[in-house]
């Protein structure tokens, strides 16, 4: 098979699997899921209420006392930030698990990579609509902590963290379908959380309400990702790719 030729039958099947994820995701949140949305909200809201009043004491406790200290923290904190964005973190992450699952032929890894890279567009995609309605000034700006309404300035974005969104939306899924390689991915996330906030460029509520908008879209495309997978098959060439690709009926949660 020539490059040209593996690289189109991989678009396509990258495609197909895109839209069969996309169309469970609306079907899952319909079905089930806006009883799980509605306690995801209301977790998450209580959850930042609770964890307000200490923000500033956990970022005061994040900074070393010595100057030389905070400046090696610092910098390591800025190479993770760097490198734990969405094509650091999660393009490396989705070729790695797509590479991997055509060396092994398994078609439930394919769909893990698949479910990682969406969950991670989704929730960076809501994070970005959100953090751009909130207005909460950045901790590093040190104006007072209020919520100033829709902002282009990104020194009024800090809720919710961007990056940590992606990070744990492309991790999670690993975590929930493949345990023993989802629990490093979620410490590099969790990685990822921590730069931000020794970077102070987020509140630990910030970094909190994106894990829990990553969680949020992680449960339907773990659920997906784990339905019984379709043997590896190049997609027919007359275009209708009904045949390798057609929908598949959600089962129930248990």
């Amino acid at each position: 098979m020539s490059s040209m030729m593996f690289l189109s039958t991989f678009m396509r099947q990258t495609w197909c699997d895109c839209r069969e994820a996309l169309a469970f995701v609306g079907r899952w949140f319909l079905s089930y899921g806006l009883w799980a949305l509605l306690a995801l909200g209301i977790g998450a809201v209580l959850a930042v209420v609770w964890l307000l009043p200490a923000d500033d004491t956990l970022l005061a406790a994040m900074q070393p006392s010595e100057r030389e200290s905070q400046d090696s923290l610092r910098a390591w904190a800025r190479q993770i930030s760097y490198y734990g964005d969405f094509a650091g973190f999660n393009l490396v992450l989705f070729v790695g698990l797509q590479v991997a699952g055509r060396l092994m032929k398994s078609r439930r890894l394919v769909r893990i990579a698949i479910a990682s890279l969406l969950c991670a567009g989704l929730t960076g995609l809501t994070a970005n609509i959100i953090r751009s309605t909130t207005g909460r000034p950045r901790p590093y700006t040190h104006l007072p902590d209020v919520l100033h309404g829709p902002s282009f300035s990104s020194k009024y974005q800090s809720l919710p963290s961007a990056h940590t969104a992606t990070s744990f939306g492309g991790a999670l899924p690993v975590l929930l379908t493949l345990p023993a390689v989802g629990a490093p991915l979620t410490v590099a996330a969790a990685s990822v959380g921590w730069s931000r906030m020794q970077l102070e460029r987020h509140h630990p509520t910030d970094v909190l309400a994106s894990i829990l908008l990553a969680l949020m879209f992680s449960l339907p495309l773990s659920r997906w990702a784990m339905l019984e997978p379709l043997p590896l098959r190049s997609p027919p060439t007359d275009g209708s790719m009904q045949a390798d690709h057609a929908p598949i009926a959600p089962r129930p949660p248990h």
